[in-house]
């Protein structure tokens, strides 16, 4: 089996290539205005700047373990 084969064989899923990508331009685009414009209504409880980064940061969470999974359906993972 030649090597670009073998490498395609254990490719992540797009599903989760595109969950990373997501990810990414949520993460690094976060909406920062909202802890300093003075507006504190709140989101289940916490303000909205709390509620975006604790829900970005379980959806990061959520796409490495999907990822893990992908990969140890394929076999690839340890």
């Amino acid at each position: 089996m030649s090597v670009v084969r073998k490498h395609r064989l254990y490719a992540l899923p797009r599903w989760v290539t595109a969950w990373f990508i997501l990810d990414a331009i949520v993460a690094l685009a976060p909406p920062l205005y909202w802890a300093f414009d003075g507006d504190r209504t709140p989101l289940l409880g916490v303000p909205a700047a709390v509620f975006y980064f604790i829900a970005v940061s379980t959806c990061i969470a959520a796409s490495i373990v999907a990822a893990y999974f992908a990969e140890a359906r394929v076999g690839e993972a340890g």
